[in-house]
């Protein structure tokens, strides 16, 4: 089930590699997390960041 996004930042640029939280926060939905990234390209415009789904299992 999808809960929400979360902001990643890649520690490798635009090269394939595992993208790492920029905090905690998961954000309700895709454009609230893009507003969020666009904020942080404002301050850091070499950051490679992006919007990730975050998904909780299901109980069974």
């Amino acid at each position: 089930m999808l809960i929400g996004f979360v902001l990643l930042v890649s520690a490798c640029g635009n090269d394939a590699c595992d993208a790492l939280p920029v905090t905690e926060t998961i954000y309700p939905t895709l454009a609230i997390c893009q507003q969020m990234e666009a904020r942080i390209h404002k301050v850091r415009p070499n950051v490679v960041l992006l919007c990730g789904e975050v998904h909780r299992d299901r109980p069974e």
